[in-house]
């Protein structure tokens, strides 16, 4: 066996190998987000640490609020819809109090997408929700072809760009205390 061809075969190998782990290692990962996705539930997260799982029932009992806005996604055209979810401010206070200390947050999709807010965006009232509810409908999720089981929505933002669908998680970061 020639030199070069030894070379060729240890490199195969080894992207094998890494292959194997990355995909044991991702396997969690999946079996994760499918649970959330069935349980329709997200995390709330301090510095990536889960603080509470928070699900749809959990919405319900504070006070969700309905309003109107422009849906434009890579999906469909735009379009008006009427959406009903909780401020997301109001779900941190109450599903994790010890996050008034974060520079920041990040709300992640199952999808991988991530949506980076700032600590002022997200204490302004009325105007960043976690929704569950699209005109009059409970969400669908990812698998039926839907934005749900939640969909983090900047109320009043003229591009849906930073909106997140199929929300995973959100996580408080920075935080000091």
């Amino acid at each position: 066996m020639k030199k070069s061809n030894r070379a060729i075969y240890i490199i195969l190998g080894a992207l094998l190998a890494a292959t194997i782990i990355l995909a044991l290692l991702n396997s969690g990962d999946s079996e994760l987000r499918r649970a959330l996705e069935e349980n329709r539930e997200f995390q709330i997260k301090i510095d990536g640490t889960v603080a509470a799982v928070v699900g749809l029932l959990d919405l319900l009992d504070l006070n969700p609020q309905e309003f109107t806005t422009t849906l434009a996604s890579s999906i469909g055209l735009p379009r008006e819809v009427t959406l009903k979810g909780v401020e997301l401010r109001h779900i941190l206070e109450n599903f994790a109090p010890d996050h008034s200390g974060a520079q920041s947050y990040i709300v992640s999709g199952l999808d991988g997408y991530y949506s980076p807010l700032s600590r002022t965006e997200v204490e302004k009232e009325e105007h960043i929700y976690v929704c569950f509810s699209i005109d009059g409908e409970i969400m669908k999720p990812q698998s039926e072809g839907g934005y749900g089981p939640f969909m983090m929505v900047i109320r009043g933002s003229r591009f849906a760009q930073r909106w997140c669908k199929y929300v995973e998680a959100v996580d408080a970061v920075g935080v000091t205390g």
